[in-house]
């Protein structure tokens, strides 16, 4: 009698041990996590970007890490996704109040530690540089964040919508309309350059600042350093399809992000910088004080009148009265392709 009363009482205390096979804690939950891209809320006001090619580069996702963190930062769980899924289940959570990050296209520069905490994100050193922003690389980074509260001994679903970290420029129009005294025949196009693109710039989780003092361009500026990925080459009648990939930027510190069309004028170089703004008009003025924001596009049309008036320096706005300029922003529909040739 005795000897069955020990075997019951192992018993019972085996059933009750947190670390026996099958065992789930009181608390443990589950996530289901859906990738949601942004998309344009808006008609493109412009063409579709290029061939399908460029496009599908620039929406593919590498690689998928969805990080968990409780309230108070702490990780939770890291979960990477399959290759071939938008949706996955995250199980083995602690229920209460999560913040989820998801990142995309990681590149290859970045190392995230393994006990990461959501504050890392806002540690300026943990940046994206615009260095590694390319489609034959990694692929464009993309980054998006969410709160959810887990319950205990249930399913969640949050669908976390991650968009691009960087803005593309394009060039639009150019156009030739001389004033009196500026004659066409003597002038010719042959670059068009950003200048003072940020450098680098935080995750975008929780906010997307840049990192100051750090700046990059087609050429060699009082703040740029060259990057021959800022620069391409164009004529007065081959100027289409040249965009480039720039990070968010504002004028806080005068220093907003520049593009720039640069040519010869009776064989003296010319420039004509202006400031990629939300909306412009030949004074440089912005209609509601931003200026390049992440996951937007800006198509540029140019109209130059005083050909000989242009800027000395690449980097510094030209007499307004020398160009008119147009910026078409628009939103940059973010339609996922998961990569399955892993």
């Amino acid at each position: 009698m005795c000897a069955c009363l020990l075997g019951w009482a192992l018993l019972t205390t085996s059933c009750s041990n947190g670390d026996q096979i099958g065992y789930v804690p009181e608390d443990s939950a589950s996530l289901t996590v859906t990738l949601g891209g942004q998309t344009a809320d808006s008609k493109a006001v412009v063409a579709p970007d290029g061939a399908d090619a460029l496009k599908e580069a620039e929406n593919k996702l590498n690689n998928v890490t969805v990080f968990v963190f409780n309230a108070n930062g702490i990780l939770d769980k890291k979960h990477e996704f399959s290759p071939g899924t938008l949706t996955e289940t995250i199980t083995g959570l602690v229920a209460g109040a999560k913040k989820v990050v998801v990142l995309a296209n990681v590149p290859t520069t970045v190392t995230i530690p393994e006990n990461i905490n959501y504050s890392w994100f806002a540690d300026a050193a943990n940046v994206i540089d615009l260095d590694t922003q390319s489609t034959t690389s990694n692929g464009l980074f993309m980054s998006g964040a969410v709160d959810v509260t887990l319950t205990a001994n249930a399913v969640a679903e949050a669908t976390v919508p991650i968009s691009r970290l960087v803005a593309k420029v394009k060039l639009g129009t150019v156009t030739i309309t001389p004033d009196a005294g500026h004659d066409a025949g003597k002038f010719a196009l042959t670059k068009v350059m950003v200048m003072k693109a940020r450098g680098s710039a935080k995750m975008g989780v929780p906010s997307a600042d840049y990192t100051p003092d750090v700046f990059y361009g087609g050429m060699a500026g009082d703040r740029s350093v060259v990057k021959s990925y800022l620069s391409e080459t164009i004529t007065t009648s081959d100027f289409a399809d040249r965009y480039f990939y720039v990070l968010p930027s504002d004028n806080d510190d005068d220093n907003t992000t520049v593009l720039t069309l640069a040519g010869t004028y009776d064989g003296e170089t010319v420039y004509f910088p202006f400031r990629i703004n939300d909306k412009v008009g030949s004074d440089g003025a912005t209609a509601d004080g931003t200026f390049v924001k992440r996951n937007s596009v800006y198509v540029v049309n140019v109209t130059l009148k005083r050909l000989g008036s242009g800027s000395n320096n690449p980097e510094i706005p030209a007499d307004p009265a020398s160009l008119t300029v147009t910026v078409e922003p628009q939103e940059w529909a973010t339609e996922l392709v998961q990569n399955v040739e892993w």
